[in-house]
């Protein structure tokens, strides 16, 4: 299948301004459980919601990466390029919230073994179901070791998806939701429903395998491989926001009655797909959006260090300041809104010092230069 040209929008600054508010729910999620949560889950209403929130958004990251690396792939571009331009990307900032965070747990007492440390470091935690391997040093790194393997596979999966027939494309995409809907009737037939994690319902092994293993979340990452091919060949987008807002909405409202399993991706799949589309819609028009407009897309590209720092700003300065939980409830609001800001200002300055001067230096050699006539594309602006 041949690279059509791009339609009119280059670097989709509607889709990096949504990158920023899937960031934020998953930073407004951790800081409910890291201020409010008292440790109980049965009946916990605001505290199933908010673990949905956060599930939700990584799964919107997995798509959108695909996306955005679809849209941005040209032909010619080397295996080896385009590893080197992701390394560059992510692993500098991943390397130094690794090392923030060894001090911080030392400096606060708790210590972390070479089992945990090191495949944190290597990104390749996930492929364990060992909780406190995949959740170790800086725990929201997980999605890491998955967007690593989505790395890997990236070139094999843009050639074979290349192949697909134009008209064949938006039905390969609906087969992949499928499959991500029925990953949780998977997990339920492969592993045994006993013991069980933590307070939830389900055991260690299927959580893991439907919401960590990089295997499965391969799926979504590749939808969004779909759709973007998909969207390239027909040169338009139907659905806007007034279709995928509804749906998203629908989503969560859903995710508070299926089993717990569907809750985590499968609920969310559809909806997700549909927000990313109406996004890329609305720059390949030129439409108004709220979500594309300079604030947000600057957001939009410091979100990756924002997912990357602010589980450390949670943890450890909500330490220094209301360990014991005693705070008021204005005052928990206050320092929700004072941890914002602060994992805000800690992830301007990680994206300038580190993620923003290593991408250029190491990542300088950039993809083929598109044919003439075709405004270039970027693929730097991906999902943490």
């Amino acid at each position: 299948m041949a690279v059509p040209p791009l339609p009119s929008a280059a670097r989709l600054p509607s889709l990096t301004g949504l990158r920023f508010l899937a960031a934020f729910a998953v930073f407004a999620s951790h800081a409910y459980f890291t201020i409010w949560f008292d440790g109980v889950w049965e009946g916990n209403t605001p505290a199933m919601f908010a673990l949905i929130t956060a599930r939700s958004g990584v799964g919107f990251f997995f798509l959108l990466s695909g996306f955005v690396l679809a849209w941005s792939a040209r032909p010619g571009d080397t295996a080896r390029s385009f590893w080197r331009r992701r390394a560059a990307k992510i692993y500098p900032v991943h390397a130094v919230t690794w090392f923030v965070a060894l001090v911080m747990i030392n400096w606060t007492g708790g210590q972390v073994a070479a089992r945990q440390a090191v495949p944190n470091l290597l990104l390749v935690q996930s492929w364990t179901s060992t909780f406190d391997v995949y959740d170790s040093v800086n725990g929201v790194s997980w999605s890491l070791s998955c967007e690593a393997f989505f790395y890997l596979t990236f070139p094999l999966v843009i050639h074979l998806v290349r192949r697909i027939p134009a008209r064949q494309l938006w039905d390969w995409a609906a087969g992949t939701a499928l499959l991500v809907i029925a990953l949780p009737l998977l997990a339920t037939a492969a592993f045994s429903d006993e013991p069980k994690f933590a307070a939830f319902p389900v055991t260690l092994h299927q959580y893991w395998f439907v919401y960590i293993f990089p295997l499965t979340r391969l799926l979504e990452f590749v939808l969004g491989v779909l759709l973007a091919c998909a969207v390239l060949e027909a040169k338009r987008v139907a659905v806007r926001f007034r279709h995928a807002l509804p749906a998203l909405a629908i989503g969560y409202a859903l995710a508070l009655q299926v089993p717990f399993l569907y809750a985590v991706s499968a609920v969310f799949v559809v909806p997700m797909a549909l927000l990313v589309l109406a996004g890329a819609g609305a720059d390949i028009r030129g439409s108004r959006s709220l979500v594309r407009r300079r604030p947000m897309v600057w957001l939009g590209d410091v979100s990756f260090a924002f997912y990357m720092v602010h589980m450390l700003v949670l943890t450890y300065v909500h330490r220094l300041i209301d360990d014991d939980h005693t705070a008021s409830g204005p005052a928990r609001a206050g320092l929700a809104v004072l941890y914002f800001g602060l994992a805000l200002l800690a992830a301007w300055a990680v994206s300038v010092c580190v993620e923003r001067p290593l991408t250029r230096r190491w990542g300088a050699a950039g993809p083929p230069k598109p044919e003439a006539g075709t405004p270039p594309r970027s693929d730097t602006s991906v999902a943490p």
